[in-house]
């Protein structure tokens, strides 16, 4: 159980000072490193090959995925955005930002729509449909470990449909690490995105 504890509390502190450098980023840099983001993300396969972009909707500091939203209905993918269901999360259909509203804690989500799940399931050839979905994190490390926000909303979702997805975890650079505590049931994103560069898979 100490162990347990102090991973937690480590977790915990690095999360904590993640968050104050993501924060401390001017409005202009993450304006221009968010758009240096949404190109890098545009430029990979995972991206070009997806029928469908899974994505979470930007809140105070984290990068922007506005842009990436519309690029993504322009570019005609399925985009599907997150909404908090008790403990658990699932994936809504939008076909633009208007289809969002405030919800968990503030933060825009879709007011109805179809889930991914019922998406895939309703015509036999999107079963093995290629599925990209981006999420955020307060801190990441070289070997893409992440730490989230503390909800285990992405853990638990990933738990449950990890085989559908490519994943892509959008950060800027000041919230990567060389190496963070992490446990077991932690998910770890194929690939991290920042200004600079890509963690992982290409």
């Amino acid at each position: 159980m100490e162990k347990n504890e102090g991973l937690a509390e480590r977790k915990k502190k690095i999360r904590r000072e993640a968050l104050a450098r993501r924060d401390l980023l001017t409005a202009k840099q993450r304006m221009d490193y968010s758009s240096r983001i949404q190109d890098t993300l545009a430029n990979l396969s995972c991206y070009a090959e997806a029928e469908a972009v899974l994505t979470y909707v930007s809140f105070r500091s984290e990068v922007d995925t506005f842009p990436l939203i519309k690029q993504a209905l322009a570019d005609r993918k399925a985009v599907f955005a997150p909404r908090v269901l008790g403990r658990d999360m699932e994936f809504y259909r939008i076909f633009s930002v208007d289809d969002l509203a405030e919800g968990y804690h503030g933060i825009l989500e879709p007011e109805g729509g179809i889930s991914f799940i019922d998406w895939i399931s309703q015509e036999s050839e999107r079963r093995n449909a290629d599925a990209l979905l981006c999420l955020p994190g307060a801190a990441f490390d070289r070997a893409c470990h992440r730490i989230g926000y503390g909800g285990g909303f992405y853990d638990r979702y990933l738990a449950r449909f990890s085989e559908k997805f490519s994943t892509a975890a959008l950060a800027f650079a000041c919230q990567i690490f060389e190496d963070i505590p992490w446990e077991s049931h932690d998910i770890i994103p194929s690939r991290i995105i920042t200004e600079r560069e890509i963690i992982g898979m290409q």
